[in-house]
């Protein structure tokens, strides 16, 4: 895990343990893999499932990355603590025509119309968490740059619609704990569809993590912006979201956040 992320957590008030929605956006000049390692390294230390879909890199980018921080990714993975469904390696097997019956299959949309374009996909994600919904465990559903699947013809409207029901796979727990759903998307002002639906998102989510990168360009000690937006789904809608600022950098093993002005180049 990443301390200063996770102390940076901490300080917003939001405990990933409480649950609920966390967005994650990205830009063109930006990645948010170090936030989602950060995620699955927490969610592994803490013996908490996870359910990954990969949409935008392969698992194994994941397992390269966690091997630098000394998590054996690929393990727990074997051992079904952790369940990826690779979206790269689904949308594969579709164009190569390997499937001959893709009626069930996760990314069908891309031969045939459908009126529910990711309900294969849904279907997929409530069967990989079923088994922890019925016992009662906690866990995590990670979904990495949901607005890939505008590049593959899906309406905003209908990822909308799946990331509503991902979200209904969360439940309150005993102690009134909620799972979580970790997603992430790619927003871009010069991509209308991919803005909107980041905004969409975010009215469901309980805090809104932003990484931009500087707008005075690339710097060697500061990599860009990253806003966290804590959003109080408790209290009347009139109250103002909290919003905490901080710059970061990426290091082999580290992800490092700073408040800004403060980066070693400044000190």
């Amino acid at each position: 895990m990443f301390e200063s992320v996770k102390s940076a957590l901490g300080g917003s008030g939001v405990a990933v343990e409480d649950g609920g929605l966390i967005l994650i956006s990205e830009t063109a000049t930006t990645s948010a893999s170090g936030l989602l390692t950060h995620f699955l390294a927490s969610g592994v230390t803490n013996s908490h499932p996870v359910c990954f879909l990969t949409m935008q890199h392969t698992w194994g980018h994941y397992c390269n990355i966690g091997s630098k921080l000394g998590f054996n990714l690929k393990q727990h993975s074997d051992q079904s603590t952790i369940k990826v469904i690779e979206g790269l390696k689904l949308l594969n097997e579709v164009l190569d025509g390997g499937i001959e019956d893709i009626e069930d299959h996760p990314f069908a949309f891309i031969l045939k119309t459908c009126e529910d374009p990711l309900r294969n996909l849904y279907k997929l994600i409530k069967q990989t968490v079923q088994p922890w919904r019925d016992d009662c465990k906690y866990f995590l559903i990670i979904i990495e740059n949901i607005t890939s699947l505008l590049n593959l013809g899906i309406q905003t409207k209908d990822i909308a619609i799946f990331s509503h029901y991902c979200k209904n796979l969360i439940h309150i727990g005993p102690n009134n704990a909620s799972d979580s759903l970790i997603v992430v998307t790619r927003d871009d002002e010069k991509d209308e569809d991919a803005s909107s639906l980041t905004k969409i998102i975010s009215h469901s989510a309980v805090m809104h993590m932003s990484l931009r990168g500087l707008s005075s360009g690339l710097s060697r000690e500061v990599h860009g912006d990253l806003k966290i937006t804590v959003f109080n789904g408790l209290g009347p809608h009139q109250c103002l979201p909290v919003v905490h600022y901080f710059q970061f950098k990426l290091e082999d093993k580290n992800m490092k956040l700073f408040a800004p002005g403060t980066s070693a180049n400044v000190l």
